[in-house]
């Protein structure tokens, strides 16, 4: 089963051991993520002066699926009645068109979508 990657589990790699681990064995037949994940991930590490954020990122994309997001996700998102904010409803979407129903991510806020599963590391 395929598990999409949320952000913070990318900007955490040089921090966190566990995703570190996961980072370094991304297996393109388990793990996915989407073009606005990374775009959140570039904002964040630029934000904090990672260096060689094009270096990582161009690397993630060649381990795995790369998902693009669509005008019906976007639509799909702003109908999702769930608290979250947009770009949570986008990868949610995301996420059913490619028909993954998992997330693997230390955000808590996607406990309030009960369409998918949010898994920690």
């Amino acid at each position: 089963m395929i598990k999409f990657i949320d952000a913070n589990i990318f900007i955490e790699r040089w921090t966190n051991p566990k995703a570190q681990e996961l980072i370094d064995q991304l297996d393109r037949e388990m793990h996915c993520t989407s073009v606005l994940v990374l775009s959140e991930v570039y904002h964040k590490l630029k934000a904090r002066k990672v260096g060689n954020i094009f270096d990582y990122l161009r690397g993630i994309m060649g381990s795995i699926a790369v998902h693009d997001f669509t005008k019906d996700d976007l639509f799909n998102a702003l109908k999702n009645p769930a608290d979250l904010n947009v770009n949570d409803k986008i990868h949610i979407e995301t996420m059913k068109r490619n028909k993954v129903n998992t997330i693997i991510s230390y955000d808590k806020d996607f406990d309030r979508d009960k369409t998918i599963i949010r898994e920690e590391l």
